[in-house]
């Protein structure tokens, strides 16, 4: 998944989007920068259109941005009002929940304006019908699936729009013959989920619905601020589901209980074709072999019929190579050959952030987690555990939005219970000024119950206060790994803490 982002017409040039709506052909991206965003500005500038982009202040000069700009995207702080005007529509992130003036002058202006989940659809029509589109949907864990599944399919005519990109590959990039989509809605920490499309014009731009010829769920659970209980998440989840000629489906006892409701759901009735994929002989993908090897990653043997897969999956921790395998699977659903698929596994690169070993300074190995719901948090923690051999784990947590953090509290500090010690980062939020009790306290309070009081820490903002990168540094020995959990102000801390640990005798 080496492929490099084709750069987008110059501007002032007339476009020449290639299968795209001409509501795409110019077009702005709002929150250009955010997970899911980055991917689709991509990809739509790889088919020839005009794409540019606005970020906050923080972001504008990131390492987002100019991948951004590498591939002839323009980003900014803020579209000049006299330029709306030239949109062929500006879309807009979930991200951005707060008024933002650029919508506003797209209003005034009459320049249609699509939630990014309305772009992503009129996206994926041209690919629609045979076996053009490929998807991935999941209340979580989505993006080691849709990364794999990219990558496996990458023949040189596949092009992806992903909420995560894989390391040095891009987030999106266009293929003429076939296109993978991460259709989960949880691109991002937000506190509501606003309503979609904010403005169509009489008559215009009906949203269709995508048609993958396969589509893998990875989890359905509970997922403030989406689905706010397990009937809503499963409601989604079969919608999605229905759409698909063949939906491949996790069959393993401690994966997803609720993935079994789902697929019992699927046989009430006339639909699609289920693929189960699993250790057990009725599944219709079986796993026979997933063992962890030393030196890291699991040897993997899958049979379809009389096809047989046989590969290195290049993973840590067993959640992810259960999902590198899900991907594979659906490759083969797709007809994929099964040698190519074995020689694109063993090169799979993961995912950004996503358990990825940033260093190791004075004996401690700082690795990042972009887990955000519970259950991807436990496991991250738990895969942490097979990398401190002779230490212990010291988890760094950002929870993920106030409304999730509310609903899940209680089941993340059960979940730090996996490490030694926990540093509590203040609660990521989508909104500048929130009026509802912080619940960081209850993910504490939670967390005393399993660990010692001393161990857990809450770092709060302030002169005397110490950061969180200082009280791991006081604790963190010889062998043990950090575990620094979160997308919004983690990954800085994590390189802070690596600066410190080299600074610090």
């Amino acid at each position: 998944m080496a492929t490099t982002a084709t750069p987008t017409a110059a501007v002032g040039t007339e476009p020449d989007p290639a299968g795209l709506p001409a509501v795409l052909s110019v077009v702005h991206l709002v929150g250009i920068t955010e997970a899911g965003m980055e991917g689709l500005a991509l990809h739509l500038a790889g088919r020839g259109a005009r794409v540019s982009g606005s970020a906050h202040s923080d972001e504008v000069g990131g390492r987002v941005a100019d991948r951004l700009r590498a591939a002839g995207v323009s980003v900014q702080g803020q579209l000049a009002e006299a330029e709306v005007g030239e949109l062929s529509a500006m879309v807009w992130s979930r991200a951005v929940a707060r008024p933002h003036p650029e919508l506003d002058a797209a209003l005034s202006h009459r320049v249609p304006v699509l939630a990014r989940s309305h772009a992503l659809a009129l996206t994926c029509a041209e690919f629609d019908g045979g076996s053009g589109l490929a998807a991935v949907w999941g209340s979580h864990s989505t993006a080691t699936a849709s990364a794999a599944l990219a990558h496996l399919l990458d023949d040189g005519r596949t092009g992806w729009i992903l909420n995560t990109p894989a390391p040095d590959a891009p987030a999106g990039h266009h293929g003429a013959a076939r296109l993978v989509v991460d259709f989960s809605p949880d691109t991002a920490t937000h506190e509501t989920v606003p309503a979609s499309p904010a403005y169509l014009p009489p008559g215009a731009l009906a949203r269709p619905t995508p048609a993958p010829a396969a589509m893998l769920i990875t989890a359905i659970d509970p997922t403030a601020p989406h689905h706010e209980d397990l009937p809503a998440a499963l409601a989604m989840a079969e919608h999605q589901a229905r759409t698909a000629s063949t939906v491949v489906v996790p069959d393993i006892a401690w994966w997803n209980k609720p993935l079994t409701f789902l697929r019992e759901r699927l046989a009430d009735r006339v639909g699609p074709e289920v693929v189960t994929v699993g250790y057990s002989s009725r599944c219709g993908v079986r796993i026979t072999e997933l063992e962890r090897v030393d030196g890291g990653g699991y040897w993997a043997e899958l049979r379809y019929g009389k096809t047989k897969v046989r590969s290195v999956v290049p993973a840590t921790g067993l959640h992810h190579a259960v999902m590198a395998t899900c991907a594979v699977a659906t490759a083969l659903v797709l007809g994929e050959d099964p040698d190519a698929l074995a020689q694109r596994l063993a090169r799979f690169g993961g995912v950004e952030g996503s358990m990825q070993r940033l260093g190791t300074r004075r004996g401690v190995t700082v690795v990042r987690s972009r887990a955000r719901h519970v259950s991807e948090v436990a496991r991250d923690l738990q895969a942490a555990g097979e990398l401190a051999d002779r230490g212990s784990v010291i988890a760094v947590l950002e929870p993920d939005g106030y409304a999730r953090t509310r609903v899940q509290a209680d089941s993340l500090g059960a979940a730090l219970d996996r490490g030694h010690r926990a540093v509590l980062l203040p609660v990521a939020a989508g909104l500048p000024v929130l009026d509802v009790e912080d619940p960081l306290e209850a993910v504490a309070a939670a967390a005393r119950k399993s660990l010692p009081a001393e161990r857990v820490h809450t770092v709060r903002t302030g002169p005397s206060s110490p950061s969180a990168e200082e009280i791991v540094a006081g604790h963190a020995k010889d062998g043990d790994v950090v575990l620094v959990i979160g997308t919004h102000r983690a990954p800085a801390v994590a390189e802070r803490l690596l600066a410190l640990l080299d600074t610090t005798p």
